[in-house]
Formats: C-alpha cells, sequence, structure tokens
C-alpha cells in the first residue's frame, strides 16, 4: 500500500481533469486510507475534499504545488504538506502570497516566516534540484538542498515512476544525492487525470491554456512519461518503485505525520467596538430602544405589541451570540446613510425582523405587514443570519471600501467563483485547438439544445450528431474530448454581491488572491466559507435604486421639490392609476408584459395587490392567480381548508401565497413553535421526505391533542405539502413591492425627470432606448434630438415636456469624443455656425463623425439642411486651412443651399446615425389606411390579449430571424412595431411557408393573428400577412 501524496485536481485551472467527487470515489475503491491534494499555488478545492475525505473515512492531507524563487532559473517549485493546523494555516499564507504577489511566487524570505509544521519535498521536474541535476550540475543541486533543509525542518526527495530511461537515469542521481546528505527519498506520482486513457484531455486544456493548435502540442499523442500521471492501483506503483522499497513506505509516513483537523463549529465574526467599551448585547438594545421610539412612538408612548416584539427578537439574538453582527450591519447602514447613499427597503427574509427595521436597516415595519421573525432567524435551527442589502449599483463600491478601511483589508474579502466549461463553450475551446472552422463548429452546436443540456445527452437525441460522428472522426474525437472536459472549472470570477467580513486574519481561515478595487479575494467559494464559519454578507448593486436616487436629485435640480421616500403616501391615487392599468414600463418587478396584464386584470389598488402580485408571478404559483383575481372581485367563492385557517387565509382569498402562512398554520393546527414551522417549510420546499415524514407524525400528534381529528390533521397537512412550494417569502415580496411603488410613485408624479434617467441608465442599448422613446412619447413627452450646443453627457429635462438627447446616443460618438467637444465648448463657448463648429473641432473629430452628428440632428440649429451639411463638409475644411489665422472676413460658400435628402433617406440617415427612427416611423404613412379600415397598431396589443379571436396589426417589421424546428422545419421570430411600441410575433412552420413571400424586414405589413403571452412578454401568433405600399 501507498498513499497517493502528489495530486492536482481540477483546480489547477486547465492543468488537471481530476473532479474531487471521482477521486475520493476512486481512492476508496483501491483502498487508500489516506490522500493528498496538491495543487499548484492555489488551496481552491481544500475544504471540498476535506470534507469528502472525511465523509469516506479517508484521512485528507492538504498540500500545495509552490512556485518559489530560485537563484538559477525564472522560478521553480516544491512541494509542501500540512502536517498540524499551524501547518495547514502556513500554507493558506503561502498560497495568499503567490497568488498575491506580482511575480507568482514566494521568496525565501517569506518561506521561512511560514515554514513550521510543513512537509517540504522536492516535486520532480518542476523542481530546482531535479533541474540541476539532470543538466550535470550536483554541487548546485547539494546547495539548493542545503537550502531546503535550512528552511523546513522535513525534507524529502521525490523519486517518479520510471517511464523512460532518463527517468531512471534521474532517480539514481535522486536517490544518489539522498543517501549523500542523509536525505530521506518518497516516491510520488504527480496525477492530473483519474484514467490512464484520459491522458489526451489535459493535451488539450494546456492548449486551450496557452492557446496554442493541438498540432503545436506534442501532436496528437503525448510522451511517454505525460501518459504515467494517472492514479495507480497499489501494486502497480509498487512494481515502479520495487528498486525503491522504503520510498514507498516514506508515503505511510508522511501520512501519519500529516494530522490537519479542520473546525466547522466555530463562528469567525468581528466584535463590533462601542463606545465606552459597552458590551454588544447591551448596545444593541441601547439603539433599538431608541430607534423604536423614533419609528413608532407616538407622544413617548408606545404601543405593547411592539415591546414584546422587541423584547423577544432582542432575547433570541442575544441568545444566539449575534449581537456583534447586527451592529456591523447597522454601522455601514449609517454610514450609508450619511453619505446619501440610498439603502434598500429590504431584501429576503430580513424584512421580517423588527430588530433591522428599528436600526435603520430596513424600512418594512414588519407587525404592520405582518411578517415573522423565525422566517430570518430561527432559535430552533443554528444558522447565522444572512442580511443581504441593496444599494444603488454606483455606489456599492463605496460602501464595501468603508468596511475595508475600517476592519481592515485582511479581514475583509470578495469571493471567488469559478466559470465552468458547459456543453458549448467546451466544444468551441476543443474545435480552436482542433483547427476546426468556426462554420463547422456552428453546424455541431446547432444541435446542442442549450449551453445547459450534457454533450452525451445531445448525442443520444439527436440523430444528425450521431451521422457527423460516423462520418468525421475529427468530429468524433471533438465530442469526446469536449465532453469530458464539460463542467471542469475554466477561470475564477467574483460572486456578485458576497463580501466576507472575519475577526481573525483571513489568512488563518482562508487563502487570499488578488480581487477587484484593491480588495482581496477569497480562494475558497461561498459554501466552503460558511462550512468553516465565516459570515457572507451581500452587498447588491440594484440599478433601480441608482435611479430612483437620480430622478430624486432630477426633481430637486428642476422643481426645487425634496422628495423623502419614508414620507410619501401609500395610497396615491395617481400612482395606482398607472399600476392598474399596466402602464408600468421602467417600474421595477412590474415591467414584463405577464405581470402588467395580471394588475389590469386585478385592479391592482393597494400595496397588498402589487405584494401578492409579485408572489404569485412565478412559475406554479401562476395557476393561482386567475383564482386569486375572481374571487378578489368576488366572481368565485372563496374556500377554505378549515374555518380555524380564515384569519390566516383572508387575506389572501383563502389561498396560500406566502411562506409565513404555512407557519402560522402549522402553529394554529399542530401548536408548532414559528421555530419548528420554519423547519417544516424548509423540509417541504427541499422536498426532504425523511424530515417531512417525522414532521407529519408530530404535526397529526400536536393537531389531535389541540381537538382536531386524525382525518383533518392530515388533510391540513397534504394541503401545506401541496401548496408549501407555491408560497413566497413574504417578506421580500413586501419590501420589493416598496420598492415598485416608489418608482411607479416617482413616475405617475413627475414623469419628465422618471424617463429622463430611466433614459440615461440605458445609455449604449439601442434597443432598450428606443423601448423608453416610445413610452416617452406615448405620455406626451418630445424627445428631441441630441444638440452640439445643448446636449451633455446624459439626457435632461427642458421646457417641461421635453428630453434632450445626448450626444453618447450618436454612433461612433464615444465617451472621449464626447468630452473633446464638451471641452472646446466650456473653453471657447457655442458653436455658433457651421463654419466655427468644423473650425474648432476639426483636430478631434473625423468627418464620420461630423456626418453621424448631422444625420442626428446634432447640427440642426445652424439652420441649413443636413444635405447641404455634408456635402460641404470638405469646403470647410479647406477653408479652414486657408484662413487659420483668421485673418480673412469672408464666409465661406456654401453649395446647393435649397437641397436636401428625400424624406425616406433622411429617416433612414436619421436611423443609421442613433439606432431607431426618433421624429418619424415608417407606420405614420399607412395613419389614414389604419383609421379607414380599422385596424391595430403594435402599441395597442394589450386590448386584445384575452381574445379568442384573431385581430389585425398593422406593424413595421424591424428585424426577422429564422430558425429550423427539430423536425427540420423552418420558422420565424419576428419584432413589429410602431412609433411607440415594438412587440414580438411568431410564425409557425406551416404558417411561415404560406406567407414567406409577405414579409421582410424593413417593411410595413397587415399582420392578422392571436396575441397571446410567453415568457412574461406579449406576441402575435401570426396567421396572414399582406405587405403595404405608401400608395395604399
Amino acid at each position: 500500500m501507498y498513499t497517493q501524496i502528489f495530486t492536482k485536481t481540477m483546480y489547477t485551472l486547465l492543468g488537471s481533469s481530476v473532479k474531487i467527487d471521482q477521486l475520493i470515489l476512486k481512492a476508496k475503491e483501491f483502498g487508500f486510507k489516506s490522500l493528498a491534494i496538491t495543487d499548484h499555488n492555489n488551496m481552491y478545492g481544500a475544504i471540498k475534499f476535506y470534507k469528502a475525505c472525511i465523509k469516506h473515512n479517508i484521512t485528507p492531507i492538504i498540500g500545495l504545488l509552490a512556485d518559489i524563487e530560485s537563484t538559477h532559473y525564472e522560478k521553480t517549485s516544491i512541494l509542501l504538506l500540512a502536517k498540524t493546523n499551524i501547518g495547514y494555516e502556513n500554507l493558506m499564507k503561502i498560497s495568499s502570497v503567490i497568488q498575491i504577489s506580482e511575480l507568482g511566487l514566494i521568496t525565501q524570505e517569506y518561506l521561512k516566516k511560514y515554514n513550521q509544521d510543513l512537509i517540504c519535498i522536492t516535486p520532480g521536474s518542476s523542481g530546482e534540484i531535479e533541474r540541476l541535476l539532470k543538466g550535470g550540475n550536483q554541487e548546485e543541486a547539494e546547495q539548493s538542498l542545503g537550502t531546503y533543509n535550512s528552511i523546513f525542518n522535513d525534507v524529502y526527495l521525490s523519486l517518479h515512476p520510471e517511464s523512460d530511461t532518463k527517468q531512471t537515469s534521474l532517480n539514481q542521481k535522486i536517490a544518489s544525492l539522498g543517501t549523500k546528505t542523509n536525505t530521506k527519498l518518497v516516491a510520488l506520482n504527480e496525477v492530473m487525470y483519474l484514467n490512464k486513457d484520459d491522458y489526451e484531455v489535459v493535451d488539450y486544456l494546456k492548449a486551450i491554456d496557452r492557446n496554442e493548435k493541438i498540432t503545436d502540442y506534442n501532436g496528437q499523442t503525448s510522451n511517454v512519461d505525460d501518459a504515467m500521471h494517472y492514479l495507480m492501483e497499489p501494486d502497480e506503483f509498487n512494481k515502479y518503485f520495487q528498486d525503491y522499497k522504503k520510498a514507498i513506505d516514506h508515503t505511510l509516513r508522511i501520512a501519519k505525520e500529516c494530522q490537519v483537523d479542520i473546525n466547522f463549529d466555530e463562528y469567525h465574526l468581528p466584535k463590533y467596538e462601542a463606545e465606552q467599551n459597552i458590551k454588544s448585547d447591551d448596545f444593541l438594545k441601547i439603539l433599538c430602544k431608541k430607534g423604536l421610539m423614533k419609528r413608532i412612538g407616538k407622544n413617548h408612548k408606545l404601543e405593547p405589541v411592539y415591546v414584546k416584539r422587541l423584547k423577544y427578537e432582542l432575547d433570541i439574538i442575544n441568545k444566539m451570540g449575534f449581537s456583534d453582527y447586527f451592529l456591523i450591519v447597522w454601522d455601514f447602514v449609517k454610514y450609508a446613510k450619511k453619505n446619501d447613499i440610498l439603502v434598500g427597503p429590504g431584501r429576503g427574509s430580513a424584512a421580517g425582523s423588527l430588530v433591522s427595521y428599528v436600526l435603520g436597516i430596513t424600512n418594512v415595519d414588519p407587525i404592520q405587514y405582518n411578517l415573522l421573525f423565525e422566517r430570518f432567524l430561527n432559535p430552533e435551527r443554528v444558522t447565522m443570519p444572512d442580511i443581504d442589502l441593496d444599494f444603488p449599483d454606483d455606489k456599492r463600491d463605496q460602501v464595501i471600501k468603508y468596511v475595508k478601511d475600517l476592519y481592515g483589508k485582511y479581514n475583509v474579502s470578495y469571493i471567488v467563483t469559478f466559470g465552468t466549461f458547459l456543453s458549448r463553450s467546451a466544444l468551441r475551446d476543443v474545435a480552436r485547438v482542433m483547427n476546426i472552422s468556426s462554420v463547422r463548429i456552428d453546424e455541431i452546436i446547432k444541435h446542442i439544445p442549450s449551453s445547459q443540456v450534457q454533450i452525451k445527452q445531445a448525442i443520444e437525441e439527436s440523430v444528425a450528431l450521431q451521422d457527423l460522428i460516423g462520418e468525421y472522426p475529427q468530429i468524433k474525437r471533438l465530442l469526446m474530448i469536449a465532453s469530458k472536459i464539460e463542467g471542469l472549472p475554466r477561470h475564477t470570477s467574483t460572486h456578485a454581491a458576497g463580501v466576507i467580513i472575519s475577526g481573525k486574519n483571513l489568512t488563518t481561515l482562508t487563502p487570499l488572491q488578488k480581487g477587484l478595487n484593491d480588495i482581496y479575494q477569497t480562494q475558497y467559494e461561498a459554501k466552503d466559507l460558511e462550512a468553516i464559519g465565516l459570515v457572507k454578507m451581500d452587498f447588491l448593486g440594484l440599478r433601480n435604486l441608482t435611479i430612483i436616487t437620480e430622478i430624486i436629485k432630477r426633481i430637486e435640480q428642476d422643481q426645487n421639490k425634496t422628495i423623502n421616500l419614508s414620507q410619501i403616501p401609500l395610497n396615491d391615487r395617481k400612482t395606482f392609476n398607472i399600476i392598474s392599468r399596466g402602464d408600468t414600463t421602467g417600474i421595477f418587478q412590474l415591467e414584463s408584459d405577464g405581470m402588467r396584464a395580471v394588475l389590469r386584470r386585478m385592479n391592482a389598488s393597494t400595496l397588498e395587490d402589487i405584494i401578492a402580485s409579485n408572489a404569485l408571478f412565478r412559475p406554479g404559483p401562476m395557476e393561482n392567480i386567475p383564482h386569486y383575481i375572481e374571487r378578489k372581485k368576488g366572481n368565485e367563492p372563496i374556500e377554505y381548508p378549515h374555518d380555524d385557517l380564515i384569519p390566516i387565509l383572508k387575506p389572501t382569498y383563502g389561498i396560500i401565497v406566502y411562506q409565513e402562512q404555512i407557519l402560522q398554520i402549522a402553529r394554529k393546527v399542530a401548536g408548532y413553535s414559528l421555530g419548528r414551522a420554519d423547519i417544516l417549510r424548509r423540509a417541504v420546499g427541499k422536498k426532504l421526505l425523511n424530515v417531512l415524514e417525522k414532521e407529519r407524525s408530530y404535526f397529526i400528534s400536536g393537531s389531535e391533542k389541540r381537538g382536531y381529528t386524525k382525518e383533518t390533521a392530515e388533510i391540513l397537512f397534504n394541503y401545506i405539502v401541496k401548496f408549501a412550494n407555491y408560497g413566497f417569502n413574504r417578506s421580500h415580496s413586501v419590501a420589493y413591492s416598496m420598492i415598485a411603488y416608489q418608482l411607479a410613485y416617482l413616475k405617475a408624479n413627475h414623469i419628465l425627470q422618471f424617463m429622463a434617467v430611466l433614459l440615461g441608465s440605458v445609455i449604449g442599448s439601442e434597443t432598450q432606448t428606443y423601448k423608453y422613446v416610445k413610452e416617452s412619447k406615448r405620455h406626451g413627452i418630445k424627445i428631441l434630438a441630441p444638440s452640439i450646443n445643448k446636449s451633455l453627457e446624459s439626457y435632461k429635462c427642458e421646457n417641461n415636456n421635453s428630453i434632450r438627447m445626448p450626444l453618447l446616443c450618436v454612433r461612433n460618438v464615444g465617451y472621449n469624443t464626447y468630452k473633446s467637444i464638451k471641452t472646446i465648448r466650456e473653453e471657447s463657448g457655442r458653436f455658433t455656425d457651421y463654419y466655427d463648429f468644423v473650425k474648432r473641432t476639426r483636430e478631434v473629430l473625423s468627418e464620420r463623425v461630423v456626418e453621424s452628428l448631422i444625420d442626428a440632428g446634432a447640427l440642426d440649429e445652424f439652420g441649413m439642411s443636413k444635405k447641404v451639411l455634408i456635402e460641404n463638409y470638405e469646403t470647410v475644411i479647406d477653408y479652414c486651412k486657408f484662413n487659420s489665422s483668421g485673418f480673412f472676413n469672408d464666409k465661406v460658400k456654401y453649395t446647393d443651399i435649397d437641397k436636401e435628402y428625400e424624406t425616406e433617406e433622411l429617416m433612414e440617415r436619421e436611423k443609421k446615425a442613433i439606432g431607431f427612427y426618433l421624429n418619424t416611423h415608417p407606420i405614420l404613412n399607412f395613419t389614414e389606411y389604419i383609421t379607414k379600415h380599422k385596424r391595430l397598431r403594435p402599441h395597442q396589443a394589450m386590448r386584445v390579449m384575452d381574445e379568442t379571436n384573431p385581430s389585425t396589426f398593422v406593424g413595421y417589421i424591424e428585424q426577422i430571424r429564422t430558425i429550423l424546428t427539430k423536425k427540420g422545419d423552418k420558422m420565424a421570430f419576428l419584432t413589429i412595431s410602431d412609433d411607440l411600441r415594438a412587440i414580438d410575433c411568431v410564425v409557425f412552420p406551416k404558417t411561415y411557408e404560406s406567407q414567406k413571400n409577405n414579409i421582410a424586414s424593413g417593411t410595413v405589413c397587415e399582420l392578422t393573428g392571436r396575441i397571446t403571452e410567453r415568457d412574461g412578454k406579449l406576441q402575435l401568433v401570426l396567421n396572414f400577412a399582406k405587405r403595404l405600399h405608401s400608395t395604399m
């Protein structure tokens, strides 16, 4: 028997194909009692490896292949293994230094600092000693070994399987050096793949990493040594080292010495330093009492229900040891508010906490909205509280920087994530290495329905792929290699929101690496960090908060009016008018076509209607929407599974809409505590059958004790199980519905500023810009073309009913170009005429940019036609060169000053310059036809959404996308528009075959079909099309 000591897993990115779970199972099959992980310079997989080993009764050995400085080479490597927890901490520090260092290695100075309880092993081909011996430099090799011995107490020289005479010779030299220096030998095999026939997979991974073709990388087969790096059975391993049996024994000796015990039962929260050394529990209590009086107090009196709830929550928080957590969150929320950074009203279950509310962490009164603390923090299931916070997406980093500066750069970090090879990306990467043409790979990939479909499944389901495999050996090889790298991590990335805040230096708990914005990033993923007791806090950047902040700022600038979101009325008539008619473009959570339809059918008139809509508008619960609406309107009887549930289900018309209702039912019927009821909710949601059966017995027993029959108890338990998956977190729904309402309020009462900011938020997206331009027009707002003198960096309000486009909306005008124009304008004043403009900007603007500005209407204020401006550009340039000193007073003589392009060409030029029609639209040429024949326009689609009979529209076909169905039939997806809205149109195969000659991009057509809803969007299912001409 031996211990496998040198193992690179898939976390040696693009250098190994070893998946940890498969490695452990293979090791168990071979009878291993211990096993090592030694990835190159990183420890990404260490916790996963450790836990998997423990699960299968294998002793985990945590190690690292570390790049170090060398006196003989640019760098070299050593293999390090942790003997104890101190050694494990030193490994994390060494890995952190390597990953943070600009050189990507660790110096001897740092190695001496972090050398305790580490075993050092020379690694083989990448090791300095081996390279020196191969080059005949015996003396230098001895000196290097002496250096290692001066740093580490335990040093081994490694021997490797003798795959050829070169390795045999090297082993002999290593053994001789060991004898001469009295250094122990150890038998190693560097494992990079599990099975012997997978050696080529690593070749391809390395070629992908180096961006090489496979023909540039040892041809299509590896050399003999490359084919040795698999996990060997003990007998095979022993055979390779039969002349070095003591070296095999040393693998077992090392395994016995390596005893790392990672603690998964301790939290590592920082301590909040309260004023005057007040204990955290006491300080939290003081803050909460002050906050409660501020929030709820009337005439210095408090309602008993709030006092009782606050005491209950504080007792639990104190008992669970989480006072510091709440104080830490309170502190950075306080910082945000003091620095005019808008904080979201709440997110997730944290809105159910009164403590969070009175501290100002959330802005939702949990008692007013009937929210449950136990849904947030369960005293019967000890887990960390999870407060996720929303900040404007342009201010989030500022808050995180404050936290980092407060607690220290080694106590705050971002969290690593991994981008993995999905089916399509794996195929593309391997195809590039194999030098397969993009046309061929596109042909293959179209048979993979999506990146979520695995390659093997796609082959099984696709006859076309099977035919390609049978006909082309290269494609067979491509699919085989790609399927083996599918699911492997390809690169690191950063968690979208998570930040770790620790009370200890993080390098004692997780290795670090470079991160964003001068903040380090953990090498362990979120689940691993949670397992070792580190607390993840989610700082989310929410675009809608940025929009709200900017709208309020614009209102103050334009109208000298201050908006306080906490004081806006929650029953504003104008607000509910736009919500109830589905006029919700630009409103968070309420913008999709499907949600608009729900709000219209519901005739939403209260915040509770928005809260319910957000909870119901999801796959599954959607089927209850018609019942909810009809019951709300009194058109359907309200039924309850039992009269005792009426107080719980009455607000939602007898339907379970919220998870909190499940907790309340369990408490009411079976006497559950709310904490125990939350365990039931989780069990139902996660389909934990063993827990469910236990809870069923407990529920029935509890129900019988409270006077219910067993039959009734069974019915009610089954009712919970049936509808629990449909229940949504009410706390989250309330908080996000508040953001939706705030945006709706701003739209209803300050539409000009609302649309200006909304448009500004999508600069760079022509599709979204066009959508919001249409929305503005629909509300009677005039969208003004860009102006070379008046346009700013973003959209601005003018004349109480107009919005001016920025120059950045013009194609070919980037940010640097805009800044140049702005600087010239600020330094020398407005551009007075075309000549003045060209003269002052000719050094920074190309002719192409000037033409784009002209076509966009940015120079219309000069009072000249677009044709004259464009055709006289060279004349003006020549005059500028001739009269560069400004000595001559003669004016430029323009030619053809009365000429202008035809209307159609002006329209196309405008569209080319800004991406859409601004001041006109092709459909407007058919206004008389539409009126005469009583046709609909795309913006009227919602009117006929529920109708069964076909409707006829007149629309402009912006684009057509055709695809092949699984049967090989062609169908099409169209985008049709008028000047106010665009909608989708689907043309199924039979209709496409009969109507394809009647539809074309860039034409106006009469389109007949039914309006349906798909994925929350309206679409026209086409039956018939007729092309229209302007002469009609």
